[in-house]
């Protein structure tokens, strides 16, 4: 192969005699420099096509290919609401089913606890001994306005008139505290427990008028619902979920050697069996912070729209997340040469002429490489032939 492309230079060499652009002082600007015509070469047709040199265009192909990845739909956890019992009770009514849409503050269900008698009880004992200490207020200031009056006429002693004002001053402090009571049982009633203070008429036809409310503290779907009317609950078992089904969460599995191309906020499309020809759109939440060491896969929460409801939890799912979807200029491998450390391409500006000129180069795919800098769209650069342009050139410049 080294004699062949010897004998190519020689024969190269004859063809090219004075074809190649030399500086000089003609070639010279003002300041002594080389004009652009040292790095370029005529050559005519003849002898272009008994080289076999041939030139392509530069080509402008997508910059990133898509990331694809497999998962699987689950409800939305930041608009999902778990809903439980606050109390100890047993369920009397349930007028929800799996599936229904509630509004915020609708009833799930209704619920018949200890804690409501206890909890009415607790205020009615309050209400009597905050009226027990109002009474005993009403005295205590009267003894004291009576013990003022004989003070002033001389008829009592200045102790026995702050005596008077002492225990007057205790009895309001008792009426206080009472009242804090007060007010601390009717908000665990009315505030926590959600029932009325006082305790309804309760009829044969409503069970319910005396029963602990479970509202929905939400507009969304019932997803789950635990018990049914006669379940016994406790305070803190699960009753309820209700979830907001407009927008679900996609965990998609992404390997490994695609992470580098995945970030927050990237724009993803989502295909299901159930609509083959439909894409939904979405966008990257967050990155899994642990990779699966069987599969090699990261967990990536993405966040799918879903206004009309036609995705559904559990779904499986495909997703193409979209990489950089800038053009880079791509050519040919051939077409790069080496001149003076620098990596150069030689661009044909006009029929017979050809010129050197530097370019930066970006990852390889195939026969192609992508050009980061040096080429415009629509520049032609030589492929075949290329080695003895630069041949000729070096030669030409006394290289």
């Amino acid at each position: 192969m080294k004699v062949l492309r010897t004998i190519a230079i020689a024969v190269c060499a004859s063809l090219f005699s004075c074809s190649v652009n030399r500086p000089s002082l003609a070639d010279a600007g003002a300041d002594g420099s080389e004009s652009k015509e040292a790095d370029s070469i005529r050559i005519d047709d003849n002898t272009s096509r008994d080289l076999g040199i041939s030139v392509v265009k530069v080509a402008e192909l997508p910059a990133g290919t898509p990331v694809l990845a497999t998962g699987q739909l689950q409800i939305n956890e930041d608009a999902s609401w778990q809903v439980g019992a606050i109390t100890d009770g047993k369920i009397v009514s349930v007028p929800v089913r799996v599936g229904d849409f509630v509004r915020e503050g609708q009833p799930l269900a209704f619920l018949h606890s200890h804690d409501v008698h206890d909890a009415r009880a607790t205020y009615r004992q309050a209400l009597a001994e905050l009226a027990k200490q109002k009474a005993v207020a009403d005295q205590a200031r009267a003894v004291r306005d009576r013990t003022r009056r004989l003070f002033e006429l001389r008829a009592a002693s200045k102790q026995q008139l702050d005596a008077a004002e002492t225990e007057y001053l205790s009895a309001t402090t008792a009426v206080s505290i009472a009242q804090a009571e007060v007010d601390k049982a009717r908000f665990h009633l009315t505030d926590f427990l959600e029932v009325p203070a006082e305790e309804p008429p309760r009829t044969e036809h409503n069970r319910t008028a005396d029963a602990l409310t479970i509202k929905s503290p939400a507009s969304g779907t019932v997803m789950e619902r635990r018990a049914t009317a006669g379940t016994v609950v406790s305070t803190g078992d699960l009753v309820f979920l209700i979830a907001d089904l407009s927008s679900l969460w996609l965990i998609a599995a992404v390997n490994e050697a695609d992470l580098s191309r995945i970030h927050p906020g990237q724009r993803v499309a989502v295909s299901v069996r159930a609509y083959p020809d439909r894409k939904f759109f979405g966008r990257v939440l967050r990155l899994g912070e642990r990779l699966d060491p069987q599969t090699r896969t990261l967990q990536v929460r993405i966040l799918v729209p879903n206004p009309h409801g036609l995705l559904k939890p559990d779904m499986f799912a495909n997703a193409e997340f979209e990489t950089d979807t800038s053009r880079m200029m791509q050519i040919p491998e051939s077409a790069v040469q080496k001149v003076n450390g620098k990596q150069v391409v030689f661009v044909k500006e006009s029929p017979g002429v050809f010129r050197q000129r530097e370019v930066r180069l970006g990852s390889k795919s195939g026969n192609w490489i992508q050009v980061t800098s040096g080429l415009e769209r629509g520049d032609e650069v030589v492929v075949d032939g290329a080695f003895l342009l630069k041949s000729q050139l070096m030669k030409g410049s006394g290289e």
